[in-house]
């Protein structure tokens, strides 16, 4: 299994959708993930789970309205915002080989609050290459994520540091770790098969106790003749109704004949006919006065197109010419204040030119304003017939538009319309002379329902008596089936004595396979949790042997002299290097690749046990490594040996201002700069 992205949204301190990238690179199993203490980090191992495990990630015993809680707490609140948001997700999505093939998995769970804080909506999803998990129902998908990820598996690879310590305490964890182990090393499923046999075995004691059955026998096989002769009756009744039907059907049909040979359809018809007459009528009415109104207007002006548009470039050609008149009249003024200007002597008093020169520049103006007042040469020879104003000129203009446009296509609509509903007009009257009279159809009319009500109680009686036989041939089949397993109950006494016989047998051996089992796996763990502890810790002749209880699983030490020795007498950083040893060694054991996810692991320990932690442990605790540290565990020296098995690192920022954390790339940017 390889974790490839986890995404948060308003989750915790996470506000807004906060991805973690997670994929090792270059074959580097370790993802270095830091961040100072309350910015999140135990949150993104509360989100895995959560995620994968819902309400079991809180614990087996957790209810509810507890976990309803929990969600809701962890719904990103802002102080400083006017609205928190009602609702977060935790997306999740990784490798993992089932079937011996690799798949891509996305896990998806989403809540929301509604009103009090117990109203929680959950919402799990998954997705598998892409596609939505069809293989199961969405109520059983939590199902499908317990089995493909043990949450007693699981723990022992998600942890944090609390989880670590707690491991070493002798009054609580033995009896909790015992089943995870179990599952771990594969033992449970032994159990649980023994399991179903006792069950299996109770269910054969049941049947072999003695019955009174040849009584019963007989009752039954009374009951089935009895049922097969009331069958048989069904049978035949249903044959000569089915008869009955098919003579009575064709009777139908030879009238309904007769009826369409005297135009019976068009009778039907002829009150409706006669309405849809009457409403034609009407329509071609309101069409006639609708093209008459139009003639009265504007229509008679279409039919000379040619003339309108001559008239058109003429009033346009006007128009043009009614605005040159009124430019010209507006420059003969402006012209005529310039000459005058040009003329007076105390315009040229400031001006150095004799009076020859101003003659000249006289000469030069005049010619020009004169020019400006001349008439464009394609109006020289146009006249207006009449003087108008703009208005009338653009009425003039909007009628001729209209009868070159609009009124023609309007009249061809109403024309086109007119004639189809003419049309309609005269199928309906065609059809109403075909109508015979009422009196020729009513007895024909009469005799058709009489044999149409025939039918229908014919063919109520067949449903009943289908819906008879269904029954019958039901109580039959199972009073047959009943008569069977009677028969079949003495011929299984003897069968299920040697059943219980060969129950007790594999009972029998799955107890020695157990046994034999645990024993195997409890001394391999033992002896991987002594070479892990004998890596990790400074004083590797600390601890010799260790042994675990077959049933409980709870672990004694034994030191160099082979004495037993108490957890008690551990150091608490010695305490700490036993417990990831255990970790370490249940990983191992079980053969699950999965990855690690450590929280603050390195909090207890000297510089001397974090270092090696970091040089022996971590590059080799499984394929993929996934550490959470604050500054102070994993510093720049610590970094430095981290370095060749490092695929990257991320830093979670709290961003104070907004009160909430960001996932970024680097690693505490200002240690590594210093």
């Amino acid at each position: 299994m390889i974790l490839h992205k986890l995404t948060l949204n308003n989750v915790g301190l996470f506000s807004k959708p906060q991805t973690a990238h997670l994929t090792p690179n270059n074959g580097k199993p370790l993802i270095l993930i830091g961040g100072m203490n309350g910015t999140g980090k135990t949150t993104l191992l509360e989100a895995v789970r959560l995620c994968l495990y819902g309400r079991r990630a809180l614990g087996s015993r957790v209810s509810q309205n507890e976990y309803n809680e929990f969600l809701a707490k962890m719904i990103h609140r802002n102080p400083n915002s006017v609205l928190s948001p009602e609702q977060a997700s935790v997306s999740l999505e990784f490798e993992y080989a089932r079937n011996n093939e690799k798949r891509q998995f996305r896990v998806e769970r989403s809540w929301q609050r509604y009103g009090t804080v117990g109203n929680i909506k959950e919402v799990l999803t998954i997705y598998e290459n892409d596609e939505l998990n069809t293989e199961f129902d969405a109520e059983h998908w939590q199902d499908y994520l317990y089995e493909l990820i043990p949450i007693g598996v699981s723990q022992f690879f998600f942890f944090d540091g609390e989880d670590i310590q707690k491991l070493t305490d002798d009054s609580t964890h033995d009896f909790s770790l015992a089943e995870s182990i179990k599952a771990l090393l594969g033992i449970n499923l032994v159990e649980r098969l023994q399991s179903d046999l006792r069950i299996y075995a109770n269910r054969l004691f049941k049947s072999n106790s003695p019955e009174p059955v040849q009584t019963e026998i007989e009752t039954i096989e009374a009951e089935i003749a009895t049922l097969r002769t009331s069958l048989t009756d069904a049978e035949a009744h249903t044959v000569s109704l089915h008869t009955q039907i098919k003579e009575l059907e064709a009777q139908i049909a030879r009238q309904e004949s007769r009826i369409a040979a005297e135009g019976g359809s068009y009778a039907e018809k002829r009150e409706s006919l006669k309405l849809q007459q009457e409403q034609l009528c009407t329509e071609i009415e309101e069409l006639e006065n609708e093209i008459r109104d139009l003639c009265g207007e504007l229509f008679p002006f279409a039919l000379g197109s040619d003339l309108l548009k001559r008239l058109r470039k003429r009033l346009l050609k006007e128009i043009e010419l009614g605005e040159w008149e009124s430019r010209n009249r507006a420059l003969k003024t402006q012209n005529k204040k310039l000459l005058e200007t040009l003329e007076s002597g105390t315009f040229w008093d400031d001006a150095s030119l004799s009076e020859s020169q101003i003659e000249i520049v006289r000469s030069k103006i005049a010619p020009l304003l004169k020019m400006q007042l001349e008439r464009p040469e394609k109006l020289q020879a146009f006249k207006k017939k009449r003087d108008r104003s703009i208005s009338e000129y653009n009425q003039l203009l909007k009628w001729i538009d209209a009868c070159l446009n609009d009124v023609p296509q309007k009249f061809r609509t109403l024309d086109h319309t007119l004639r189809e509903i003419q049309l309609e007009q005269q199928r309906v009257e065609q059809a109403l002379q075909r109508a015979p009279d009422e009196d020729i159809l009513k007895p024909m009319i009469e005799n058709l329902s009489s044999l149409n009500q025939s039918l229908g109680q014919l063919r109520k009686q067949e449903q009943d008596a289908d819906r008879s036989i269904r029954s019958l041939n039901y109580q039959l089949a199972e009073t047959e089936r009943k008569l069977q397993r009677l028969h079949n109950t003495e011929q299984l006494r003897e069968t299920n004595i040697q059943r219980q016989k060969q129950v007790e047998d594999v009972q029998s051996v799955l107890s020695i396979y157990t046994t034999k089992l645990t024993e195997t796996k409890i001394v391999t763990l033992g002896n991987a949790i002594v070479e892990g502890f004998n890596q990790l810790s400074h004083k590797p002749d600390r601890i010799k042997r260790v042994e675990l209880d077959p049933r409980t699983f709870a672990v004694k030490l034994y030191d160099t002299d082979n004495q037993p020795l108490s957890k008690e007498e551990l150091s608490a950083g010695e305490k700490q290097i036993y417990s990831t040893a255990l970790l370490w060694g249940l990983a191992k054991t079980s053969g699950k690749a999965l990855p690690m996810i450590l929280d603050t692991p390195l909090g207890r320990l000297d510089s001397n046990h974090r270092q090696l932690l970091i040089e022996r442990y971590f590059p080799y605790a499984s394929h993929q490594v996934i550490l959470l540290s604050t500054d102070t565990e994993i510093d720049k020296s610590f970094l430095s040996l981290l370095e060749p098995h490092l695929s990257h690192t991320l830093h979670l920022v709290y961003q104070q201002a907004e009160t909430r954390t960001t996932i970024e790339d680097g690693y505490f940017g200002e240690l590594l700069c210093d």
